[in-house]
């Protein structure tokens, strides 16, 4: 790369236009350069907002920390299925489990792998800042409409941490027309939460989170994929505070 006046980089094989001409059979035509692509590339991981603190994850990085659990390998191998065989995967994933199993890694994974090797069109929202956005509707600029359309249009849409935080019914209706919608049109969407079908004790289903009809739908969108075991950040926490303790 050179630089041009402005000081932006100059590509030596387009010139900064971002086509190429080449040779086939004879034949000349123009395509892309591959400056083109790796700057579309990077418009979409953007436009994807993922977290800053997820932007690193990877499937190559995601840490099966626990030998002794089958489940982080096995959501593992699910995942990267489904990143390959995408677009012809179909369904999308709901990865359920407890606090820290890495769902919103291998979630956050799976969305930039598919920006970057299969050029989707991806977008990153958690569930309960998305109730909040909706509800500040109410008194703010925007509407609803407005904060739902890009969800609706995303290629690929994760919707995180699914079921927390409680919304009024209002934006349980809102919430079932995104899900519905994606459903309809079937596109793929990737799910995360902490709440399982049949939990134990108190704790309440997905169901009792987000409605049976909004969990009826989720059984044909996606790929149900269950992590167990205990929280991978507070077992860390503990293993290097005592590693460090004097």
């Amino acid at each position: 790369m050179t630089e041009t006046a402005s000081g932006t980089a100059e590509c030596p094989d387009c010139g900064g236009t971002g086509w190429v001409l080449e040779e086939k059979d004879g034949v000349e035509a123009v395509r892309h350069c591959r400056c083109f692509e790796e700057r579309h590339r990077r418009l979409l991981l953007e436009t994807a907002q993922i977290p800053e603190r997820y932007a690193h994850c990877e499937m190559e990085n995601f840490e099966l920390w626990d030998r002794d659990n089958p489940t982080l390998g096995r959501a593992l191998r699910i995942v990267q299925e489904f990143v390959d065989l995408y677009p012809a995967t179909g369904k999308g994933l709901l990865l359920m489990g407890p606090v820290g199993t890495g769902k919103t890694h291998l979630a956050a994974a799976a969305l930039r792998s598919l920006i970057v090797q299969k050029g989707a069109r991806g977008r990153f929202v958690d569930f309960t800042s998305l109730v909040l956005d909706i509800q500040m509707t109410f008194d703010g600029p925007g509407t609803a409409r407005e904060i739902l359309a890009p969800l609706l249009a995303a290629d690929v849409l994760v919707l995180d941490e699914l079921g927390a935080g409680k919304a009024t019914p209002w934006v349980m209706d809102l919430l079932y027309y995104l899900v519905n919608s994606r459903y309809v049109q079937e596109k793929v969407t990737i799910f995360t939460t902490n709440f399982l079908d049949t939990p134990k004790g108190s704790q309440e289903a997905l169901a009792d989170r987000v409605s049976a009809r909004i969990r009826s739908r989720l059984y044909e969108m996606c790929r149900r994929v269950e992590l167990r075991g205990e929280d991978y950040r507070r077992n860390r926490l503990a293993h290097r505070e005592e590693r460090h303790r004097p």
